[in-house]
């Protein structure tokens, strides 16, 4: 009697404790993260990638071998430093010869002016008084004389400008066979090793201007109407985790139909030698100075920026 009665006190007990542990706690429930309204005008990045100034492929002017190759990839050089040359041998020869030429046609310019001159003197003193001291026909071919040493003379003196363009076009080419640099630039790429057969045209190398960069990036088809050129922008590089400064150059007139953006093109006002031509780029608009943006978070939605 005494285990059976202290069994139903103890059910009877148990009913409220298990009403109160079954009960949901109060929670204040957390407020609603809805979508973060749009960003001010300088704080959206628009993707890009950095591009050189200026980027040229040197190649050969003609067929021949290329006798030398004196630079690197990396290579930094003045404007005007020669970079490589042809062979220069068979270009030489054809300039004795074309020289040599030029001389004969001078050599014979002045004997056709002695012969003109002679004429033109014969036939002043022929038509002198007295008056028929010779015939007619003495007369006639002292003129036809004249004529015909003057029209000698004529062709002497073309012959030297033709001898001359000749000897100006060999040495032209021998001015091009030395690939110089059109301005301070960084050797990208070399192609061709000393020795080489080339033909012309073919590309030797590939030269990029130094310090000089710009920067290509797109703009949403939305926000284009507020970027004009002049106007000031921020340039920010992931990879070196700068920002730079920089001006609007171009815009583009028209918008790309698969994409709905409008492409622009920035200067990049104050490069370093850490930006290389390639580097992908966040572009803001607006002068304003901007933190890099924040990682996202592992498994979190990423930020909606306008460049991505």
């Amino acid at each position: 009697m005494a285990a059976l009665l202290g069994l139903s006190v103890l059910a009877g007990c148990s009913n409220p404790v298990e009403q109160r542990s079954g009960a949901a706690p109060s929670v204040t429930p957390a407020p609603s993260a809805g979508p973060s309204p749009a960003g001010a005008p300088q704080s959206e990045r628009f993707l890009g990638v950095v591009l050189a100034n200026e980027a040229v492929e040197l190649s050969t002017p003609f067929e021949g071998l290329l006798a030398r190759v004196g630079v690197q990839p990396g290579d930094r050089l003045k404007a005007g430093t020669v970079l490589a040359s042809m062979s220069l041998e068979p270009l030489r020869n054809e300039e004795q010869i074309a020289q040599a030429q030029l001389e004969q046609a001078e050599a014979a310019q002045h004997r056709a002016e002695l012969e003109a001159s002679e004429a033109t003197e014969r036939l002043q003193r022929y038509v002198k008084p007295p008056s028929g001291a010779l015939s007619t026909d003495e007369l006639s071919e002292a003129r036809y004389r004249e004529k015909t040493a003057l029209t000698e003379l004529a062709s002497a003196r073309a012959s030297i400008r033709e001898r001359r363009a000749a000897l100006a076009q060999i040495r032209q080419r021998l001015a091009e066979a030395e690939l110089r640099a059109p301005f301070d630039c960084v050797v990208a790429m070399r192609y061709l090793d000393a020795g080489a057969r080339v033909q012309a045209g073919r590309p030797v190398l590939r030269i990029i201007q130094a310090g000089g960069f710009r920067v290509r990036f797109a703009l949403p088809e939305e926000r284009s109407g507020r970027a004009t050129v002049g106007l000031p922008v921020r340039i920010f590089l992931p990879t070196l985790g700068k920002e730079l400064p920089g001006r609007l150059e171009s815009i583009s007139p028209e918008v790309d139909s698969p994409s709905r953006m409008v492409f622009a093109m920035a200067t990049l006002l104050s490069p370093d030698d850490t930006v290389r031509a390639g580097m992908v780029a966040r572009v803001s608009l607006g002068g304003a100075g901007l933190s890099p943006p924040a990682p996202s978070s592992a498994g979190g939605q990423p930020g909606k920026n306008s460049g991505e």
